[in-house]
């Protein structure tokens, strides 16, 4: 037999645990609110300290930050308060009026008097004589979760999702009337398959491309904007500290005549900005179904005019905001979106149209 607690257990008093994220997207912006006026801007790599949480949003002395464009692991449980409490623990299975009990139940007692015990399990009150009990008396603290976890007595087990409140004291847990001398994490990596995201890229670009091709602007000018196919070490995903993934894919663009030759004297810019967001809402939303569940990192590159590319900015979007239906269309993604463009990318269409009518 064996006495698992004492009468004396460890107090876990309310602190606040100083919490940090790291930036592992391009950047992200530092709000007032969640969504709401940008204040600043981090940087990949920075980091900053976190005073509180909401949700996917992660607050800061300066504002609030997507926290899917981070790098954050939560603390593996809260303390919530403390719970002084009688109880009795079942060393061995017995019944108890109709009642069975199984080793390691846990029974709060509310109170003894004449020498029987007022008891609750499982929202069941029953009296039992207090000689038949071992009761004893200590203070729990009252913790939450925040990851997914397993409770163990070395027989049975059980599964808590993040945010189950469970009683810890030094020798152990009690949750559901039951006593477990163990908890720990369970880590789960999202799975992604890079070879099926390489293709599912391809395909989009085949498609947007052909609709490039065939526009009655390139029909025009001669010529178009080709994103170059997607190559491995175009695609990156990034792992971070909560199991989850983001993905950063790197586009080119590069001038081709409608006879296939492509342009090399010359700046690739982008032609009919909605269009191009379009290709990039429908990259991250497939990105997203694939099995990505933090970030999409795509990063615009065009073709410098002479036998390279330059770097010419990035547009970010957020798993939590595609999963609210917030990039539902170009417009809400370009409003919901972290980017950096370069404004000479930008080509318009109408200033084309222009020069087409002056010649």
């Amino acid at each position: 037999m064996r006495n698992f607690l004492t009468s004396l257990f460890l107090l876990f008093p309310m602190i606040s645990q100083a919490q940090e994220f790291q930036v592992v997207s391009s950047a992200v912006s530092v709000r007032q609110v969640p969504m709401g006026q940008i204040e600043k801007t981090l940087n990949p790599g920075e980091r900053a300290p976190l005073t509180s949480l909401f949700t996917f949003w992660g607050k800061t002395e300066n504002g609030w930050v997507n926290l899917d464009y981070t790098s954050f692991d939560f603390p593996f449980e809260k303390v919530m308060g403390e719970l002084p409490l009688k109880f009795s623990v079942i060393t061995s299975p017995k019944e108890i009026d109709g009642l069975k009990l199984n080793e390691n139940d846990v029974l709060y007692v509310a109170k003894v008097k004449d020498g029987k015990a007022v008891c609750l399990f499982k929202n069941r009150a029953f009296l039992i004589p207090e000689k038949e009990l071992n009761v004893e008396s200590s203070t729990f603290s009252v913790i939450v979760v925040n990851r997914k976890a397993k409770l163990s007595d070395g027989v049975n087990s059980v599964t808590l999702d993040p945010g189950t409140a469970l009683l810890k004291g030094s020798g152990g847990y009690v949750y559901r009337n039951h006593f477990y001398t163990s908890l720990e994490p369970i880590r789960e990596e999202t799975s992604v398959d890079v070879d099926a995201v390489l293709k599912e890229i391809n395909r989009l670009v085949d498609i947007f491309n052909s609709a490039k091709f065939s526009s009655s602007l390139a029909d025009r000018l001669g010529y178009y904007v080709k994103t170059m196919p997607v190559r491995d070490e175009d695609v990156e995903l990034v792992r971070t500290g909560d199991g989850g993934v983001g993905v950063v894919v790197t586009l080119k663009y590069k001038f081709y005549l409608k006879n296939g030759e492509p342009i090399k004297g010359r700046k690739t810019r982008l032609f009919l900005k909605e269009s191009n967001y379009e290709f990039w809402r429908r990259l991250s939303e497939d990105l997203f179904k694939s099995g990505v569940d933090k970030f999409v990192d795509i990063r615009v590159y065009r073709f410098n005019g002479k036998d390279s590319y330059e770097d010419c900015g990035f547009v970010d979007s957020s798993y939590h905001l595609y999963k609210l239906g917030y990039l539902k269309d170009w417009k809400s993604f370009l409003k919901n979106s972290e980017s950096n463009l370069n404004d000479d990318l930008w080509f318009f269409a109408d200033e084309v149209y222009e020069r087409l009518e002056d010649d």
